[in-house]
């Protein structure tokens, strides 16, 4: 296996004239639940949203320098693979409007998680129940195990708990930790005690670059640039 399943070198993205990324170095672990914090607006989301080239949608749009998936460069990943290989998980929970078998059931089977805590959960109790019934954590939930059918080998998720509860954002995060054990995870989230608990690593964004990277426990608790400790401590942001 790959070191690092997602990686980027010196990578610049624009919108218009506006630079959103400045000359981003990002490695990703295998196998690792890795957390993007910031201010809004830092330019996190558009990163993790150049790994499956969800930013290709907008107008205006130009790409500098490299992305990686698993050592193969982005630009030569056919569109339709990459995004089976590298799925996402929206903020809003975005399920189809059918009954959460037609959503989910087909997913279970194909990776054998019916027996696990959470998924038979679900299955057993609401089958046969529109999707669009269910509250905000079982549908976050729900499109999580209907992005296994396709079996990605990366999950991205971006503020997939920011309409939840605390209760919700629990589960969600245990959930996390277990999918860790299969999948690759990159996570946007502006809840910093989140990516405390939940992230092995953590990447501080801040006006579209990345003021630092290392292992979650090294960030929280000895920062090497002053922005990141400023951010940490509340000073901004």
């Amino acid at each position: 296996m790959d070191r690092f399943a997602l990686k980027t070198n010196r990578l610049n993205l624009y919108y218009g004239d506006f630079h959103a990324l400045k000359n981003v170095d990002f490695q990703v672990h295998s196998n690792a639940i890795t957390a993007l914090i910031g201010p809004s607006g830092c330019g996190k989301s558009t990163l993790l949203r150049c790994f499956n080239r969800m930013n290709d949608l907008l107008e205006e749009v130009r790409i500098e320098g490299d992305i990686y998936v698993h050592d193969e460069r982005l630009e030569d990943i056919d569109i339709i693979n990459l995004r089976k290989k590298v799925g996402m998980v929206f903020q809003r929970p975005n399920p189809f409007p059918f009954t959460v078998y037609e959503n989910m059931v087909y997913g279970l089977k194909v990776h054998g998680m019916g027996h696990r805590r959470g998924w038979r959960e679900i299955v057993d109790r609401w089958l046969h129940t529109p999707a669009l019934e269910l509250s905000e954590e079982i549908k976050q939930r729900l499109c999580v195990a209907r992005l296994l059918t396709v079996e990605p080998e990366i999950i991205l998720l971006d503020e997939p708990c920011s309409a939840l509860d605390p209760i919700a954002t629990m589960r969600i995060e245990e959930l996390m930790i277990e999918l860790k054990e299969r999948y690759t995870i990159l996570i946007v989230t502006h809840n910093m005690q989140q990516a405390a608990r939940v992230s092995d690593y953590t990447g501080f964004m801040l006006l579209g670059d990345l003021v630092e990277f290392g292992e979650t426990s090294q960030i929280f608790t000895s920062p090497q640039d002053e922005r990141t400790e400023g951010y940490i401590t509340g000073r901004y942001g």
